[in-house]
């Protein structure tokens, strides 16, 4: 886009100045961009020895310290910036998110953790978790019937018997672990982020 504006530009003096600068400022930013590393993603795979998976590890070390150090206040702070973020499914943005992408972007904004995508897949890793031993930021896993076989809905254990989850009815809210519709939905719990 700034390579057609730039090539379009009528010339005469001013214009080649502003060219000239345009084109000094992109490539500084395509220089500084060069250099950034996609954040790991937890994959529960034990690394193979490149370089990207041994970064991981000592990541997700410094990032299980956030969550030691700021506790479940952490969480329920950036928890309670989405409370009310409505329902869309395969949306991942304020104005519309499901289940998968309200759990994802609420563990990467409070421990800077990047999940996969959908709940099967995040169903996959971690400890699994019996329900007596859950602590905040835990994920709890359903099988909703409408929704076909296997795991189909996720949420974020907040304490108290309660998680955070994006409702399909009325969007991002807290509900109770144990009402009666969950409760007979329950498929099980992981912990992602380990001691």
């Amino acid at each position: 886009m700034l390579i057609y504006f730039l090539m379009n530009l009528r010339t005469n003096t001013t214009t080649k100045r502003i060219r000239r600068r345009l084109s000094v400022a992109a490539c500084l930013l395509l220089g500084a961009c060069a250099g950034i590393s996609p954040a790991p993603r937890y994959t529960g795979v034990a690394s193979t020895g490149s370089g990207q998976e041994e970064a991981v590890g000592p990541e997700l070390a410094t990032r299980q310290h956030a969550r030691l150090q700021g506790g479940d206040r952490r969480l329920m702070k950036v928890i309670d910036s989405y409370i009310g973020v409505p329902y869309l499914w395969g949306g991942t943005t304020r104005q519309g998110m499901d289940c998968s992408a309200l759990t994802r972007a609420v563990l990467r904004e409070a421990y800077g953790v990047e999940l996969p995508r959908t709940s099967r897949q995040m169903y996959q890793l971690g400890k699994p978790m019996d329900r007596q031993a859950l602590r905040a930021g835990d994920l709890v896993f359903f099988r909703i019937d409408d929704s076909g076989p296997g795991i189909s809905h996720v949420g974020i254990y907040v304490g108290d018997g309660r998680f955070a989850h994006a409702s399909s009815s009325r969007g991002a809210v807290i509900d109770p672990l144990g009402s009666s519709y969950f409760d007979k939905r329950y498929a099980g719990a992981r912990r992602i982020l380990l001691d």
